[in-house]
Protein backbone atom coordinates (compact mmCIF):
# COMPACT_ATOMS: atom_id res chain seq x y z
CA UNK A 1 0.00 0.00 0.00
CA UNK A 2 1.49 3.35 -1.05
CA UNK A 3 1.12 5.24 2.21
CA UNK A 4 3.61 6.25 4.84
CA UNK A 5 3.71 8.67 7.77
CA UNK A 6 6.04 11.65 8.04
CA UNK A 7 7.73 10.15 11.08
CA UNK A 8 8.40 6.86 9.35
CA UNK A 9 9.69 8.66 6.26
CA UNK A 10 12.11 10.64 8.38
CA UNK A 11 13.26 7.47 10.10
CA UNK A 12 13.82 5.75 6.75
CA UNK A 13 15.80 8.72 5.50
CA UNK A 14 17.87 8.75 8.67
CA UNK A 15 18.63 5.05 8.34
CA UNK A 16 19.59 5.44 4.70
CA UNK A 17 21.90 8.36 5.36
CA UNK A 18 23.44 6.60 8.34
CA UNK A 19 24.31 3.64 6.13
CA UNK A 20 26.44 6.00 4.00
CA UNK A 21 28.64 6.90 6.94
CA UNK A 22 31.38 5.19 8.92
CA UNK A 23 30.65 1.50 9.29
CA UNK A 24 31.84 1.64 12.88
CA UNK A 25 29.17 4.15 13.89
CA UNK A 26 26.61 2.67 16.28
CA UNK A 27 23.17 3.38 14.85
CA UNK A 28 21.25 1.16 17.28
CA UNK A 29 18.20 2.84 18.82
CA UNK A 30 17.56 1.91 22.44
CA UNK A 31 14.17 3.45 23.13
CA UNK A 32 11.09 5.03 21.65
CA UNK A 33 12.22 8.36 23.08
CA UNK A 34 15.52 8.08 21.24
CA UNK A 35 13.70 7.25 17.99
CA UNK A 36 11.46 10.27 18.38
CA UNK A 37 14.44 12.52 19.05
CA UNK A 38 16.22 11.20 15.97
CA UNK A 39 13.17 11.73 13.81
CA UNK A 40 12.59 15.25 15.10
CA UNK A 41 16.24 16.11 14.48
CA UNK A 42 16.06 14.78 10.94
CA UNK A 43 12.77 16.51 10.23
CA UNK A 44 14.20 19.81 11.54
CA UNK A 45 17.30 19.64 9.34
CA UNK A 46 17.49 22.38 6.68
CA UNK A 47 16.10 21.30 3.33
CA UNK A 48 16.22 22.71 -0.17
CA UNK A 49 12.44 22.58 0.03
CA UNK A 50 12.31 25.17 2.81
CA UNK A 51 13.03 28.12 0.54
CA UNK A 52 10.43 26.90 -1.94
CA UNK A 53 7.67 27.43 0.60
CA UNK A 54 4.59 25.40 1.40
CA UNK A 55 1.74 24.61 -0.96
CA UNK A 56 -1.35 22.45 -0.78
CA UNK A 57 -1.83 20.92 -4.22
CA UNK A 58 -5.33 19.70 -3.37
CA UNK A 59 -4.83 16.08 -4.38
CA UNK A 60 -3.27 16.91 -7.76
CA UNK A 61 -1.97 13.95 -9.77
CA UNK A 62 1.48 14.48 -11.27
CA UNK A 63 2.26 11.84 -13.90
CA UNK A 64 5.74 11.05 -15.23
CA UNK A 65 6.04 9.38 -18.63
CA UNK A 66 9.08 7.07 -18.61
CA UNK A 67 9.98 6.73 -22.30
CA UNK A 68 12.60 4.10 -21.69
CA UNK A 69 13.78 1.12 -23.74
CA UNK A 70 16.05 -0.09 -20.92
CA UNK A 71 13.98 0.33 -17.77
CA UNK A 72 15.81 -2.47 -15.94
CA UNK A 73 19.16 -0.73 -16.47
CA UNK A 74 18.09 2.88 -16.02
CA UNK A 75 15.58 2.59 -13.20
CA UNK A 76 13.26 5.56 -12.81
CA UNK A 77 10.03 4.06 -11.45
CA UNK A 78 10.05 2.79 -7.85
CA UNK A 79 8.03 -0.20 -6.77
CA UNK A 80 5.15 -0.09 -4.32
CA UNK A 81 7.24 -1.28 -1.38
CA UNK A 82 10.69 -0.86 0.12
CA UNK A 83 12.82 -3.73 -1.18
CA UNK A 84 16.28 -3.07 0.18
CA UNK A 85 17.47 -1.97 -3.26
CA UNK A 86 18.93 1.45 -2.54
CA UNK A 87 17.76 3.07 -5.78
CA UNK A 88 14.21 1.79 -5.45
CA UNK A 89 14.02 2.76 -1.79
CA UNK A 90 15.46 6.23 -2.36
CA UNK A 91 13.01 6.94 -5.18
CA UNK A 92 10.07 5.60 -3.19
CA UNK A 93 11.09 7.55 -0.08
CA UNK A 94 11.24 10.70 -2.18
CA UNK A 95 7.83 10.14 -3.78
CA UNK A 96 6.02 9.26 -0.58
CA UNK A 97 7.43 12.23 1.29
CA UNK A 98 6.54 14.74 -1.43
CA UNK A 99 3.05 13.26 -1.82
CA UNK A 100 2.32 13.76 1.85
CA UNK A 101 3.99 17.15 2.20
CA UNK A 102 2.17 18.73 -0.73
CA UNK A 103 -1.09 16.71 -0.78
CA UNK A 104 -0.64 15.22 -4.24
CA UNK A 105 0.00 11.91 -5.96
CA UNK A 106 2.88 10.83 -8.24
CA UNK A 107 2.04 8.30 -10.93
CA UNK A 108 4.07 6.74 -13.74
CA UNK A 109 3.53 5.51 -17.27
CA UNK A 110 6.25 3.35 -18.81
CA UNK A 111 6.29 2.98 -22.59
CA UNK A 112 9.09 3.39 -25.11
CA UNK A 113 7.21 5.57 -27.59
CA UNK A 114 8.30 9.19 -27.99
CA UNK A 115 5.46 9.74 -30.49
CA UNK A 116 3.04 9.75 -27.54
CA UNK A 117 4.31 13.25 -26.79
CA UNK A 118 3.26 14.64 -30.17
CA UNK A 119 -0.14 12.94 -29.93
CA UNK A 120 -0.83 14.32 -26.47
CA UNK A 121 0.29 17.89 -27.19
CA UNK A 122 -1.52 18.01 -30.54
CA UNK A 123 -4.72 16.89 -28.84
CA UNK A 124 -4.23 19.45 -26.06
CA UNK A 125 -4.46 16.73 -23.42
CA UNK A 126 -2.95 16.86 -19.94
CA UNK A 127 -2.30 13.15 -19.48
CA UNK A 128 1.18 13.53 -18.00
CA UNK A 129 3.37 16.40 -16.82
CA UNK A 130 6.96 15.20 -17.29
CA UNK A 131 8.74 13.01 -19.82
CA UNK A 132 12.03 11.22 -19.19
CA UNK A 133 13.76 10.05 -22.37
CA UNK A 134 17.00 10.15 -24.33
CA UNK A 135 18.33 13.50 -25.50
CA UNK A 136 18.55 12.13 -29.03
CA UNK A 137 14.78 11.63 -29.00
CA UNK A 138 13.94 14.87 -27.20
CA UNK A 139 15.98 17.04 -29.59
CA UNK A 140 13.44 16.81 -32.44
CA UNK A 141 10.55 17.22 -30.01
CA UNK A 142 12.06 20.52 -28.86
CA UNK A 143 12.38 21.98 -32.34
CA UNK A 144 8.89 20.76 -33.28
CA UNK A 145 7.35 22.78 -30.44
CA UNK A 146 6.13 19.88 -28.30
CA UNK A 147 8.16 20.77 -25.20
CA UNK A 148 7.73 23.55 -22.65
CA UNK A 149 10.42 26.16 -22.16
CA UNK A 150 11.73 25.17 -18.73
CA UNK A 151 13.30 28.61 -18.18
CA UNK A 152 9.85 30.17 -18.44
CA UNK A 153 8.03 27.78 -16.11
CA UNK A 154 6.84 29.21 -12.78
CA UNK A 155 9.09 28.27 -9.84
CA UNK A 156 11.74 26.44 -11.89
CA UNK A 157 15.25 27.68 -11.06
CA UNK A 158 17.23 26.12 -13.88
CA UNK A 159 20.51 27.83 -12.94
CA UNK A 160 20.70 25.97 -9.61
CA UNK A 161 22.71 22.82 -9.00
CA UNK A 162 19.69 20.59 -8.47
CA UNK A 163 19.32 20.98 -12.23
CA UNK A 164 22.27 20.35 -14.53
CA UNK A 165 24.60 23.39 -14.80
CA UNK A 166 26.23 22.18 -18.03
CA UNK A 167 22.85 21.94 -19.76
CA UNK A 168 21.92 25.43 -18.58
CA UNK A 169 25.17 26.81 -19.95
CA UNK A 170 25.39 24.95 -23.27
CA UNK A 171 21.81 24.04 -24.26
CA UNK A 172 20.07 27.36 -23.62
CA UNK A 173 19.30 29.62 -26.59
CA UNK A 174 17.03 32.69 -26.72
CA UNK A 175 16.99 32.21 -22.90
CA UNK A 176 15.00 29.02 -23.52
CA UNK A 177 15.82 25.37 -22.83
CA UNK A 178 13.60 22.38 -23.41
CA UNK A 179 15.38 19.46 -21.74
CA UNK A 180 17.95 18.95 -19.03
CA UNK A 181 19.28 16.43 -16.52
CA UNK A 182 18.62 16.08 -12.81
CA UNK A 183 18.82 13.66 -9.90
CA UNK A 184 15.13 12.99 -10.63
CA UNK A 185 16.40 10.29 -13.03
CA UNK A 186 19.57 8.81 -11.47
CA UNK A 187 20.48 6.98 -14.67
CA UNK A 188 22.26 10.18 -15.71
CA UNK A 189 25.07 9.23 -13.32
CA UNK A 190 26.05 6.52 -15.81
CA UNK A 191 26.19 8.73 -18.90
CA UNK A 192 29.57 10.55 -18.66
CA UNK A 193 32.24 9.23 -21.01
CA UNK A 194 35.32 7.78 -19.37
CA UNK A 195 38.31 5.46 -19.67
CA UNK A 196 38.67 2.03 -18.10
CA UNK A 197 42.21 0.89 -17.20
CA UNK A 198 42.92 -2.84 -16.81
CA UNK A 199 44.88 -2.96 -13.55
CA UNK A 200 46.27 -6.44 -14.21
CA UNK A 201 47.92 -5.24 -17.41
CA UNK A 202 48.95 -1.98 -15.78
CA UNK A 203 50.80 -4.02 -13.15
CA UNK A 204 52.21 -6.50 -15.67
CA UNK A 205 53.74 -3.72 -17.75
CA UNK A 206 55.34 -2.26 -14.60
CA UNK A 207 54.75 1.43 -15.26
CA UNK A 208 56.94 3.57 -13.03
CA UNK A 209 54.27 6.10 -12.01
CA UNK A 210 50.93 6.15 -10.21
CA UNK A 211 48.32 6.92 -12.87
CA UNK A 212 45.63 7.65 -10.29
CA UNK A 213 47.82 10.29 -8.65
CA UNK A 214 48.51 11.68 -12.09
CA UNK A 215 44.74 12.16 -12.54
CA UNK A 216 44.32 13.80 -9.15
CA UNK A 217 47.26 16.12 -9.83
CA UNK A 218 45.72 17.20 -13.15
CA UNK A 219 48.55 15.64 -15.18
CA UNK A 220 46.61 12.92 -17.02
CA UNK A 221 47.04 13.99 -20.66
CA UNK A 222 46.73 12.74 -24.23
CA UNK A 223 50.51 12.51 -24.47
CA UNK A 224 50.62 10.34 -21.35
CA UNK A 225 48.00 8.04 -22.89
CA UNK A 226 50.03 7.87 -26.10
CA UNK A 227 53.25 7.07 -24.23
CA UNK A 228 51.59 4.30 -22.22
CA UNK A 229 50.06 2.59 -25.24
CA UNK A 230 52.76 3.10 -27.87
CA UNK A 231 53.53 -0.02 -29.92
CA UNK A 232 51.20 -2.20 -27.81
CA UNK A 233 48.69 -3.11 -30.55
CA UNK A 234 49.32 -6.66 -31.70
CA UNK A 235 47.67 -8.61 -34.52
CA UNK A 236 47.93 -11.85 -32.57
CA UNK A 237 46.57 -14.17 -35.28
CA UNK A 238 48.42 -12.26 -38.04
CA UNK A 239 45.38 -11.98 -40.32
CA UNK A 240 46.14 -8.33 -41.18
CA UNK A 241 42.95 -7.02 -39.53
CA UNK A 242 42.02 -5.76 -36.10
CA UNK A 243 39.39 -7.87 -34.32
CA UNK A 244 37.68 -7.97 -30.93
CA UNK A 245 37.95 -11.77 -30.71
CA UNK A 246 41.67 -12.35 -31.08
CA UNK A 247 43.89 -9.25 -31.05
CA UNK A 248 45.55 -7.11 -28.36
CA UNK A 249 45.35 -3.32 -27.97
CA UNK A 250 46.83 -0.58 -25.88
CA UNK A 251 43.75 1.60 -26.38
CA UNK A 252 40.41 0.24 -27.61
CA UNK A 253 37.11 1.92 -28.43
CA UNK A 254 34.00 1.10 -30.42
CA UNK A 255 34.44 1.06 -34.18
CA UNK A 256 33.78 4.27 -36.16
CA UNK A 257 31.94 5.69 -33.17
CA UNK A 258 30.67 9.26 -32.92
CA UNK A 259 30.40 8.85 -29.17
CA UNK A 260 34.00 7.66 -28.80
CA UNK A 261 35.19 10.57 -30.96
CA UNK A 262 33.30 13.04 -28.80
CA UNK A 263 34.56 11.54 -25.53
CA UNK A 264 38.24 11.97 -26.43
CA UNK A 265 37.87 15.32 -28.22
CA UNK A 266 35.67 16.89 -25.54
CA UNK A 267 38.04 15.55 -22.90
CA UNK A 268 40.85 17.42 -24.61
CA UNK A 269 38.89 20.66 -24.45
CA UNK A 270 37.30 20.77 -27.90
CA UNK A 271 34.01 22.69 -28.04
CA UNK A 272 32.07 21.56 -31.08
CA UNK A 273 29.90 24.68 -31.16
CA UNK A 274 29.61 28.03 -29.39
CA UNK A 275 26.67 30.18 -28.33
CA UNK A 276 27.29 33.85 -28.97
CA UNK A 277 27.42 36.41 -26.16
CA UNK A 278 23.89 37.63 -26.87
CA UNK A 279 22.59 34.08 -26.49
CA UNK A 280 20.65 34.19 -29.75
CA UNK A 281 22.90 32.37 -32.22
CA UNK A 282 25.26 29.43 -32.57
CA UNK A 283 28.50 28.98 -34.48
CA UNK A 284 30.14 25.72 -35.50
CA UNK A 285 33.34 26.57 -37.35
CA UNK A 286 35.99 24.09 -36.29
CA UNK A 287 38.57 25.34 -38.77
CA UNK A 288 38.63 28.79 -37.16
CA UNK A 289 39.27 27.21 -33.75
CA UNK A 290 43.03 26.62 -33.59
CA UNK A 291 42.77 24.46 -30.48
CA UNK A 292 40.12 22.22 -32.04
CA UNK A 293 42.23 21.75 -35.18
CA UNK A 294 45.33 20.99 -33.12
CA UNK A 295 43.52 18.40 -31.00
CA UNK A 296 41.66 16.69 -33.85
CA UNK A 297 44.82 16.31 -35.90
CA UNK A 298 46.84 15.46 -32.80
CA UNK A 299 44.76 12.49 -31.59
CA UNK A 300 43.96 10.78 -34.90
CA UNK A 301 46.83 8.31 -34.40
CA UNK A 302 45.09 6.98 -31.29
CA UNK A 303 41.96 5.82 -33.14
CA UNK A 304 41.69 2.41 -34.74
CA UNK A 305 38.75 0.65 -36.42
CA UNK A 306 38.41 -2.66 -34.59
CA UNK A 307 36.01 -5.20 -36.07
CA UNK A 308 33.16 -6.65 -34.02
CA UNK A 309 33.37 -10.20 -32.75
CA UNK A 310 31.93 -13.20 -34.56
CA UNK A 311 28.58 -12.70 -32.83
CA UNK A 312 28.34 -9.11 -34.11
CA UNK A 313 27.58 -7.75 -30.63
CA UNK A 314 28.52 -4.07 -30.37
CA UNK A 315 29.30 -4.63 -26.69
CA UNK A 316 32.04 -7.10 -27.57
CA UNK A 317 34.57 -4.32 -27.00
CA UNK A 318 33.81 -4.54 -23.28
CA UNK A 319 32.42 -8.06 -22.87
CA UNK A 320 35.00 -9.87 -25.01
CA UNK A 321 38.03 -7.66 -25.56
CA UNK A 322 38.45 -5.74 -22.30
CA UNK A 323 37.17 -8.50 -20.01
CA UNK A 324 39.66 -10.91 -21.59
CA UNK A 325 42.63 -8.73 -20.62
CA UNK A 326 43.41 -7.84 -24.24
CA UNK A 327 43.26 -4.07 -23.92
CA UNK A 328 45.07 -1.83 -21.47
CA UNK A 329 42.51 0.95 -21.93
CA UNK A 330 38.89 0.83 -23.07
CA UNK A 331 36.89 4.01 -23.72
CA UNK A 332 33.12 4.14 -23.29
CA UNK A 333 30.59 5.68 -20.92
CA UNK A 334 30.25 4.86 -17.23
CA UNK A 335 27.30 2.59 -17.92
CA UNK A 336 29.76 -0.13 -18.96
CA UNK A 337 30.83 -0.50 -15.34
CA UNK A 338 27.30 -1.32 -14.24
CA UNK A 339 26.13 -3.28 -17.27
CA UNK A 340 29.06 -4.90 -19.06
CA UNK A 341 31.93 -5.21 -16.59
CA UNK A 342 30.20 -6.48 -13.45
CA UNK A 343 31.68 -9.97 -13.86
CA UNK A 344 35.15 -9.00 -15.02
CA UNK A 345 37.77 -11.01 -13.11
CA UNK A 346 40.63 -8.55 -13.42
CA UNK A 347 40.33 -5.30 -11.54
CA UNK A 348 40.02 -2.06 -13.43
CA UNK A 349 40.25 1.64 -12.65
CA UNK A 350 37.87 4.29 -13.97
CA UNK A 351 39.57 7.42 -15.32
CA UNK A 352 38.40 10.61 -17.00
CA UNK A 353 39.24 11.19 -20.65
CA UNK A 354 42.72 12.76 -20.70
CA UNK A 355 43.34 16.49 -20.94
CA UNK A 356 45.10 17.85 -24.00
CA UNK A 357 47.95 19.09 -21.80
CA UNK A 358 48.57 20.08 -18.20
CA UNK A 359 47.63 23.69 -18.93
CA UNK A 360 44.02 22.66 -19.54
CA UNK A 361 41.94 24.03 -16.69
CA UNK A 362 39.93 20.90 -15.93
CA UNK A 363 38.89 17.49 -17.18
CA UNK A 364 35.79 17.32 -19.37
CA UNK A 365 33.47 14.32 -19.58
CA UNK A 366 31.26 14.11 -22.65
CA UNK A 367 27.69 13.41 -21.53
CA UNK A 368 26.18 10.67 -23.68
CA UNK A 369 22.75 11.70 -25.01
CA UNK A 370 21.68 8.06 -25.44
CA UNK A 371 20.56 7.33 -21.88
CA UNK A 372 16.84 7.39 -21.06
CA UNK A 373 17.40 9.80 -18.22
CA UNK A 374 16.86 13.35 -19.49
CA UNK A 375 14.04 15.55 -18.22
CA UNK A 376 11.52 17.54 -20.28
CA UNK A 377 8.03 18.93 -19.81
CA UNK A 378 5.28 18.70 -22.43
CA UNK A 379 4.21 22.00 -23.93
CA UNK A 380 0.74 21.55 -22.40
CA UNK A 381 2.04 22.34 -18.88
CA UNK A 382 3.35 25.80 -19.87
CA UNK A 383 2.53 28.44 -17.26
CA UNK A 384 0.87 26.05 -14.80
CA UNK A 385 2.04 27.16 -11.35
CA UNK A 386 1.17 23.93 -9.57
CA UNK A 387 3.08 21.82 -12.10
CA UNK A 388 6.01 24.23 -12.00
CA UNK A 389 6.07 24.21 -8.20
CA UNK A 390 5.99 20.44 -7.92
CA UNK A 391 8.60 19.90 -10.68
CA UNK A 392 10.96 22.18 -8.79
CA UNK A 393 10.22 20.37 -5.51
CA UNK A 394 10.91 17.04 -7.21
CA UNK A 395 14.30 18.25 -8.47
CA UNK A 396 15.30 19.77 -5.13
CA UNK A 397 14.32 16.79 -3.05
CA UNK A 398 15.91 14.33 -5.47
CA UNK A 399 19.15 16.21 -4.93
CA UNK A 400 18.82 15.64 -1.20
CA UNK A 401 17.49 12.09 -1.05
CA UNK A 402 18.36 10.29 -4.28
CA UNK A 403 21.89 11.51 -4.90
CA UNK A 404 23.38 10.68 -1.46
CA UNK A 405 21.86 7.20 -1.45
CA UNK A 406 21.74 6.03 -5.05
CA UNK A 407 24.93 7.74 -6.15
CA UNK A 408 27.09 6.95 -3.12
CA UNK A 409 25.88 3.42 -2.45
CA UNK A 410 25.28 2.12 -5.95
CA UNK A 411 27.31 4.11 -8.42
CA UNK A 412 30.29 4.55 -6.13
CA UNK A 413 30.60 1.37 -4.11
CA UNK A 414 28.84 -1.24 -6.21
CA UNK A 415 29.90 -0.38 -9.74
CA UNK A 416 33.47 0.62 -8.92
CA UNK A 417 36.18 -1.69 -7.62
CA UNK A 418 37.99 0.63 -5.21
CA UNK A 419 37.82 4.04 -3.58
CA UNK A 420 40.06 5.54 -6.26
CA UNK A 421 37.43 4.97 -8.94
CA UNK A 422 34.84 6.44 -6.60
CA UNK A 423 36.86 9.65 -6.38
CA UNK A 424 37.15 9.74 -10.16
CA UNK A 425 33.35 9.53 -10.41
CA UNK A 426 33.17 12.84 -8.57
CA UNK A 427 35.51 14.34 -11.18
CA UNK A 428 33.42 12.95 -14.04
CA UNK A 429 30.08 14.23 -12.76
CA UNK A 430 31.50 17.65 -11.96
CA UNK A 431 32.90 18.12 -15.48
CA UNK A 432 30.26 16.82 -17.90
CA UNK A 433 29.98 18.50 -21.29
CA UNK A 434 27.64 18.53 -24.28
CA UNK A 435 26.70 21.23 -26.78
CA UNK A 436 24.33 21.84 -29.69
CA UNK A 437 26.66 20.56 -32.44
CA UNK A 438 27.49 17.31 -30.69
CA UNK A 439 23.78 16.62 -30.20
CA UNK A 440 22.25 17.99 -33.42
CA UNK A 441 25.10 17.00 -35.80
CA UNK A 442 24.91 20.20 -37.87
CA UNK A 443 25.42 19.38 -41.54
CA UNK A 444 26.89 15.96 -40.73
CA UNK A 445 29.88 17.40 -38.85
CA UNK A 446 30.03 14.47 -36.45
CA UNK A 447 30.42 12.01 -39.30
CA UNK A 448 33.27 14.07 -40.75
CA UNK A 449 35.09 13.89 -37.42
CA UNK A 450 34.66 10.11 -37.34
CA UNK A 451 36.15 9.83 -40.83
CA UNK A 452 39.06 12.09 -39.92
CA UNK A 453 39.88 10.18 -36.74
CA UNK A 454 39.24 6.59 -37.83
CA UNK A 455 39.91 6.73 -41.58
CA UNK A 456 42.68 9.35 -41.82
CA UNK A 457 40.64 11.66 -44.04
CA UNK A 458 41.79 15.31 -44.15
CA UNK A 459 40.03 17.67 -41.76
CA UNK A 460 40.13 20.99 -43.60
CA UNK A 461 38.82 19.94 -47.01
CA UNK A 462 36.06 17.77 -45.53
CA UNK A 463 34.82 20.51 -43.20
CA UNK A 464 34.94 23.06 -46.02
CA UNK A 465 32.71 20.81 -48.13
CA UNK A 466 29.93 20.84 -45.55
CA UNK A 467 30.34 24.27 -43.92
CA UNK A 468 27.37 25.71 -45.83
CA UNK A 469 25.24 22.76 -44.69
CA UNK A 470 26.42 23.33 -41.12
CA UNK A 471 25.40 26.99 -41.29
CA UNK A 472 22.01 26.15 -42.81
CA UNK A 473 21.31 23.56 -40.12
CA UNK A 474 22.22 26.06 -37.42
CA UNK A 475 19.92 28.72 -38.89
CA UNK A 476 17.01 26.28 -38.88
CA UNK A 477 17.66 25.27 -35.28
CA UNK A 478 18.03 28.85 -34.07
CA UNK A 479 14.66 29.71 -35.62
CA UNK A 480 12.93 26.57 -34.33
CA UNK A 481 14.30 27.13 -30.80
CA UNK A 482 12.41 30.41 -30.39
CA UNK A 483 9.91 30.07 -27.54
CA UNK A 484 6.26 29.81 -28.51
CA UNK A 485 4.44 33.08 -27.77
Amino acid sequence: MKHITSALLAALMLASLASCGDASTDTTVDSTADTTAAVVTEAAAPSLLDDLGERDLGGMVYTIFDCNAHSAIQAIIPGEEMTGDVVNDALLTRDLYLEERYNCSIEYIQQNDINKLKSMVTAGDDEWQMIIATMVSLNSQATAGYLADMCDMPYLEMDQNWWNPLMYENMRLHEAMYFTASDIAPGVYKMPGCMFLNLKLYTDYDYDFDIFQSVIDGKWTVEQLRTMTKDMDNDLNMDNSWNVDDDFFGFAMQKDSTEASQILLAGAGVQFSHINEAGDNITCDLLSDSHAVQVIEGVSDLFKSINLGADGDINGFSNILFESDRALFFMHKLESAAVHLRDMKSDYLILPAPKWDENQESYYSFLSPWGSCFIALPQTVTGNENYGFFTEALARYSREVVRPVAYDLVYKEKDTRDERSAKVLDILLDSTYIDFASLYDFGGVNGVLVNVLYKDQPLASNIEKIQSKIDTSIAKLVEAWMPIE
